[in-house]
């Protein structure tokens, strides 16, 4: 008997007993749409997270932050670049006091507000204007393209050389803040408003970049402090007006950085900066909990995304367990089916064996079935998850409040079209669900079965 006939009787025999078929092909369908949610999810998500740090150069990147008094300054910034291996270093800058960005009638807010050198230690993926570059000292930034998108209703390309403002919070005392709009004991000041203008929209997350030199004048705080009388005050640390002492103090002129970003030349090269890291500057790493002395720390940016996959590795492998338990359940239920099958068909059985079919083609035909069963389970579980994972992904994929920005073509390439290997998988376990009950088919004796009702 020809595969393409046996088949045909399969089909046939699948419609006759709709309602019990229609059960067996439910419960394949949850236990491969949970399989293939889990193998997408995971698949898409290790591209996303790789290309991310690819991109960015976080997987070429250390980063160093101070774990004490000691700070980042000019000298050690010097030597760290002088280390075999290191193509570029840049130290960062934190602007806390911009509490919302206004352009027009659109506001925004919750953002991240930092200062970086424009020479490619981390780079920038541009989706609209340009790059900062060395020129670029002043009051000019990059914005993420979701904050983007808020201030311009969804056409962030408009925002390109535009002034947008920035409003600072009540703790704002750096060159542009005035003392009357400070209470002078308390040092608490009214918000303002600070222009600057864009230069390009990059695909960061809820972030607006500044030059370097600009992070680094902002940090200028003043205070002040009332004084009778002006006359004879001398202070090189501080000037005096109308009564007013105003001290100045710029911690990262004064002191250093808090945190410093370098970017190693290769992988091959990351080994050896992080062993001179620890030997040269007192550091530890960061991953090292068991060491807890050292003036500085660092992270490796690999070692960051291993610890990042191999976390999201035990998390999906526990789904994909939840995923098993249900095509385990399914391979039940099809033995099930076709054991009822052969008992049903006992009579059937007797005819085709009196008129000619051997053992093998007995077996054969319950087998067929059994894989057309898990087959059909397979297509039908991937055409839900589809469906229903393409939907989210056109829906939240490009979302503000996402880290990483999955689009549909990397969901169907990455995860939908890797986890389609799942109906091969539910294909196999009905083979492998319908050989005992074709065994014990191929096994009825013929004279026996024509008597059977």
């Amino acid at each position: 008997m020809k595969l393409r006939d046996q088949l045909a009787m399969a089909r046939r025999n699948l419609k006759r007993q709709k309602g019990r078929t229609r059960l067996t092909l439910i419960s394949i369908v949850i236990g491969s749409f949970a399989v293939i949610c889990v193998l997408t999810i995971t698949f898409t998500a290790n591209k996303t997270i790789n290309d991310y740090f690819e991109k960015t150069g976080l997987l070429y990147s250390i980063d160093i932050t101070t774990a004490g008094n000691k700070m980042i300054d000019e000298a050690m910034i010097t030597k760290i670049s002088a280390l075999p291996g290191v193509e570029s270093v840049s130290p960062k800058v934190d602007l806390w006091y911009y509490e919302s960005v206004k352009y027009g009638d659109n506001a925004a807010n919750s953002f991240s507000a930092t200062a970086e050198s424009a020479n490619g230690t981390t780079k920038q993926i541009i989706a609209f204007g340009r790059d900062l570059t060395p020129a670029d000292t002043g009051p000019t930034v990059l914005v993420s393209q979701d904050i983007a998108n808020v201030l311009t209703d969804k056409n962030p390309e408009s925002l390109v050389d535009q002034q947008i403002t920035l409003v600072t919070n009540s703790y704002y005392t750096g060159p542009d803040q005035k003392k009357e709009n400070c209470d002078l004991q308390t040092m608490i000041c009214q918000s303002i408003e600070i222009s600057v203008t864009v230069v390009g929209i990059n695909e960061g997350r809820r972030s607006i970049l500044f030059p370097l030199q600009y992070g680094i004048d902002q940090s200028e705080m003043l205070s002040y402090g009332e004084i009778p009388t002006c006359q004879g005050f001398s202070d090189p640390n501080a000037t005096c007006e109308d009564g007013v002492i105003i001290f100045s103090n710029n911690q990262i002129k004064d002191s250093g950085y808090y945190s410093l970003r370098l970017r190693a030349a290769s992988s091959e090269v990351i080994p050896g900066i992080g062993e001179a890291l620890a030997s040269q500057f007192n550091m530890r790493d960061q991953s090292d909990l068991e060491t807890d002395s050292g003036d500085y720390y660092f992270a490796i940016g690999q070692d960051i995304l291993a610890e990042a996959l191999r976390a999201f590795r035990v998390v999906s492998l526990a789904l994909l367990a939840i995923g098993g338990i249900s095509l385990l359940v399914s391979a039940i239920g099809v033995i099930n089916t076709m054991l009822m099958a052969t008992l049903e068909r006992t009579r059937e059985i007797g005819v085709m064996r009196a008129i000619g079919a051997t053992n093998r083609d007995v077996k054969r035909i319950f087998t067929v079935e059994a894989a057309l069963l898990g087959f059909m389970g397979g297509v039908w579980g991937l055409l839900f998850a589809s469906a229903i994972i393409i939907g989210l992904g056109s829906r939240f994929g490009g979302s503000a409040d996402s880290t990483l920005s999955i689009d549909v073509p990397t969901l169907i390439t990455s995860g939908l079209i890797p986890s389609s290997i799942v109906i091969v998988l539910t294909t196999i376990i009905g083979i492998a669900s319908g050989v005992l009950p074709a065994r014990r088919a191929a096994k009825l004796d013929p004279v026996e079965s024509l008597r059977y009702e």
